[in-house]
């Protein structure tokens, strides 16, 4: 294939109708000129591999998750008996077990990942830009501040969703597992584990591959809200799943307005940690979140939540996507969510007014 570096399209037109080309200090925030060779014009990217690819990595998912419990019954109990999978004591004691918790917890969520990265490695784009995992155009103190609004999220959808559902057995079970690795030295361990894995592996399968494919295809809204229900239904749980969706939501949106998956990342990470501590620490008898001493936790994720998400909304309006440059007469082409285009250091007559 004939890559930009083999032919310049730009260097047969005379001079003022060039297109200047990205500063080299520029480069980890644009996309390549092959990217755009690649895509052939206007053409719609094939969508259906992003959900492709999400379904292979559920699949995958699912049947790591099962053959780890085998694999955890082996190792706790000493037995394979397929018959006490029925057994929700039975089961409970796997969970129970720091590294039954673990084999149960992070081979499947390791299988998310593979399928995506696999895919994007496949991708003309470079593999880091097709997964967003670039500076985007976010400053740092932005990325701070929506690692502070996520919890925000959280116990905002917690607390609507209590006025209408209760809370799932399976979610019921959690928190008491939670507090059993908590009482044994446990707790930080576990809050680590479960905030590191599924903020790596989740964000870069639903953000960083699915969303930016479908935001290119169908736009950036339906990218975020299609990924969003992939990122709940994969919570199996229809109450886990319904609280979660706003989550997805806010991780979307900051993915798409900045450019970068990785402040999507810390946000899950900070969001994670901080349920778990809060649901093993809280006494059993005062989980509501009104209540003491959860409301003292409440009100301080209330207070720094507010201000981050405040920091977020103008950073999304100030820190916008940089302008595509482009002759006049010629519609730019539409490059993957969090890809940010050529940027043009050279003062353009327009900016003034603006």
């Amino acid at each position: 294939m004939t890559t930009s570096d083999d032919f310049d399209p730009d260097s047969t037109a005379p001079p003022s109708a060039r297109m200047p080309h990205p500063s080299a200090t520029s480069f980890d925030r644009v996309a390549p000129i092959e990217t755009m060779l690649v895509s052939g014009g206007s053409a719609r990217p094939r969508w259906w591999t992003a959900l492709a690819v999400s379904g292979v990595a559920f699949a995958m998912c699912l049947v790591f998750s099962s053959l780890m419990v085998f694999v955890a019954m082996l190792i706790v109990h000493g037995e394979l008996d397929p018959r006490r999978l029925t057994d929700e004591t039975f089961l409970r004691t796997i969970l129970e077990s720091r590294i039954g918790f673990c084999l149960m917890v992070v081979p499947p969520q390791l299988m998310l990942l593979v399928p995506a990265v696999i895919a994007a490695w496949m991708s003309p784009i470079e593999i880091r830009r097709r997964l967003s995992l670039v500076r985007g155009h976010w400053p740092i103190w932005a990325w701070i501040a929506t690692a502070a609004a996520a919890p925000l999220v959280g116990l905002v959808s917690s607390a609507v969703l209590g006025i209408f559902m209760t809370e799932s057995d399976s979610l019921k079970m959690m928190t008491s597992v939670f507090r059993g690795h908590s009482e044994s030295g446990f707790l930080i361990p576990l809050a680590l584990m479960i905030g590191i894995t599924p903020a790596i592996c989740e964000e870069i399968l639903f953000r960083g591959y699915v969303q930016t494919r479908l935001a290119r295809s169908f736009g950036p809204t339906a990218g975020v809200l299609v990924a969003s229900i992939l990122f709940a239904g994969f919570h199996l749980d229809f109450v886990h799943s319904v609280a979660v969706f706003p989550l997805g939501l806010f991780l979307g949106f900051v993915v798409w307005r900045s450019g970068s998956l990785f402040p999507a990342m810390i946000a899950h990470f900070v969001n994670n940690v901080i349920s778990v501590i809060g649901a093993a620490t809280a006494p059993a008898d005062k989980t509501d979140v009104l209540e003491l001493p959860t409301i003292v936790v409440s009100l301080s994720i209330l207070g720094a939540g507010i201000i981050g998400a405040a920091v977020v909304v103008l950073a999304s309006i100030y820190y916008r996507q940089p302008s595509v440059h482009r002759e006049p007469g010629v519609t730019p082409l539409a490059l993957d969510t969090g890809v940010s285009a050529p940027i043009d250091d050279t003062p353009q007559p327009h900016d003034s007014a603006s």
